[in-house]
């Protein structure tokens, strides 16, 4: 697709709202506009920063070019079109999941938008393997890292505020996850689904960001938003919490509430890194490689070294044996974690920690960590193996 300036056109869908649109603004930005671009401003900062410090790259001498997943909603219009003043150069995906009627519409008004405000555009149609949010999104996170790839491994940038990141701390308190979960999303992720899809990394550079700024920032930039009726409909966990949950909290708590949830997230952000870090240090010293992983074989295969691994401090644990099996299973629970430090910490003879495949669909039998000797090791039980 072209860069080509767009018609005023304020049409609806079935639904009755407006599919994404602009108008050439009359005025000049405003204080929504600036408030975005302080955003991207700081974290650019950062970026440039952790890029520098993971020697993957020489921080930006050329400019900096980014992938920006977006919906057609305020956030990621506004995040567009802000970061297109920055200067940075814009590549907009509109991912068009299919699961909702008229959604291809909203896909390529919502690309017409883009190019409007100076970005290039493509939409990228997918099949999610089932009609469900975490679906969609395993879906959406492939396309957009495999566009990236094909664009020279560019940054992937979504468009999560603030309010989004109230939304996380509140869902992780209440799935008991532990600090990481109430530390919320991060700003910069170098390991993520879309990284493995081959982005560079994963960016959210309006988390210091609200979402009356966006909202505003679109009004300031003649952009029309598209309104998910999904959002607010209360069918799924996260848009109850936003549309049932936070207000209440504000009327118990004071208006100040959400906002200090932002901050604990934050604060707290700073001291789930910092573990991380020391976990990652620790799991070198626990990690014997050339450990065999029973019918796979896998050359780079590690097991954990129990009394390295007793060593660490409790608060280390969980997080090395996370890390240890992170592209090795798929996504741990809070009793898995559990178990699997029991069969170093509480050895009694027990048998091994079934735990999810990293891959779809899975294979046939089960993935184990098992205790065998002195070391704890990931094993591949066939169907019948006992």
């Amino acid at each position: 697709m072209t860069n080509t300036a767009m018609k005023p056109n304020h049409s609806v869908n079935h639904t009755g709202e407006p599919t994404p649109s602009y108008s050439s603004p009359s005025t000049k930005p405003g204080p929504h506009v600036l408030r975005i671009r302080h955003a991207l401003e700081a974290w650019h900062t950062t970026w440039s920063s952790q890029l520098a410090a993971t020697e993957q790259s020489e921080a930006d001498e050329m400019g900096f070019s980014c992938l920006i997943g977006c919906s057609g909603g305020a956030d990621s219009l506004s995040l567009v079109g802000c970061a297109v003043k920055q200067g940075w150069g814009v590549h907009a995906v509109v991912i068009d999941h299919g699961l909702q009627a008229g959604s291809a519409d909203v896909a390529t008004r919502a690309a017409h938008v883009c190019q409007a405000l100076g970005a290039s555009s493509q939409v990228v149609k997918v099949s999610p393997r089932e009609a469900t949010e975490a679906a969609a999104r395993e879906e959406r996170y492939r396309a957009l890292g495999q566009v990236a790839h094909a664009r020279g491994g560019l940054p992937v940038l979504v468009a999560h505020t603030g309010d989004d990141q109230a939304e996380s701390l509140f869902l992780g308190l209440a799935r008991g996850a532990g600090l990481g979960s109430i530390a919320g999303m991060p700003p910069i992720l170098f390991h993520h689904p879309v990284v493995d899809a081959g982005a560079m990394a994963l960016g959210r550079p309006l988390l210091s960001a609200r979402r009356d700024n966006t909202i505003g920032a679109c009004a300031e930039l003649g952009i029309t938003p598209w309104h998910d009726p999904t959002n607010t409909s209360g069918d799924n966990l996260r848009s109850r919490v936003r549309t049932q949950l936070i207000p209440r909290i504000r009327s118990v708590l004071g208006e100040g509430a959400v906002e200090n949830a932002i901050a604990t997230a934050a604060m707290t952000r700073t001291d789930d890194d910092y573990l991380a870090q020391q976990a990652s240090d620790a799991l070198k010293e626990c990690e014997r490689h050339g450990s065999s992983i029973g019918n796979s074989g896998s050359p780079d295969s590690t097991g954990l070294d129990i009394a390295a691994y007793l060593r660490q401090p409790q608060a280390l644990r969980g997080r090395i044996i996370k890390q240890w099996l992170h592209h090795r299973a798929g996504p741990l629970t809070r009793a898995h974690v559990t178990a699997i430090d029991a069969l170093a910490t509480q050895w009694h003879g027990q048998g091994g920690v079934a735990i999810p495949w990293s891959r779809t669909p899975a294979p046939p039998g089960r993935l184990l960590v098992v205790r065998r000797h002195d070391e704890l090791q990931l094993t591949a039980e066939a169907t019948g193996d006992r």
